[in-house]
């Protein structure tokens, strides 16, 4: 009977793919806004491809078969705005993603203080748990005013993912 592992590194490319998670790692940590501006600017090219493309197919459309198919036009614009927007706003689609995960951290942070300060019986338990809500307010206060840390964090996460799965490829490589 074969057996059969549950991770199974029988060829490079998964060596290769934890190589270039590596790299973007390093990247994402060490320049997080460079690489949110050339992901807006590489999502917005596509989209206003896209749209002209489907002005475009709207427009032969029309002439071939003399019919108007307008949803391909609107879908078009709408892209084409939205593309542009993308571009032209990378800076702020940054901060309302930033503002957004502070944000929520603030009000886990306010949430878990309210249920602490309304459960004050075990007195070990609630100072815990003030411990813990106010340490989540100055935490989301940090992540929705500090540039790049969220994006330096995925970066650090990922630096530490393709490692792990460097050295597993490894020392699987060296037992087999």
């Amino acid at each position: 009977m074969k057996k059969i592992t549950v991770i199974e590194y029988s060829n490079d490319t998964s060596l290769i793919s934890s190589i270039l998670f590596l790299i973007f790692g390093i990247i994402l940590f060490t320049n997080p806004s460079g690489i949110l501006n050339f992901v807006s600017y590489i999502v917005g090219g596509i989209l206003l491809i896209i749209g002209i493309f489907n002005i475009l197919s709207y427009r032969k459309t029309l002439k071939k078969l003399n019919i108007e198919y307008k949803s391909k036009l609107v879908l078009g614009v709408i892209l084409i705005i939205f593309g542009l927007f993308i571009i032209m706003f990378s800076s702020l689609i940054e901060m309302t993603f930033r503002l957004i995960c502070g944000g929520w951290i603030i009000y886990t942070g306010i949430i878990r203080l309210i249920e602490a300060l309304n459960n004050k019986e075990n007195n070990i338990s609630f100072i815990s748990r003030l411990i813990v809500s106010i340490l989540l307010i100055i935490c989301g206060l940090y992540v929705a005013l500090d540039t790049n840390l969220i994006f330096s964090t995925i970066g650090l996460f990922i630096i530490i993912y393709a490692i792990l799965d460097i050295i597993g490829f490894i020392f699987y490589k060296k037992k087999f």
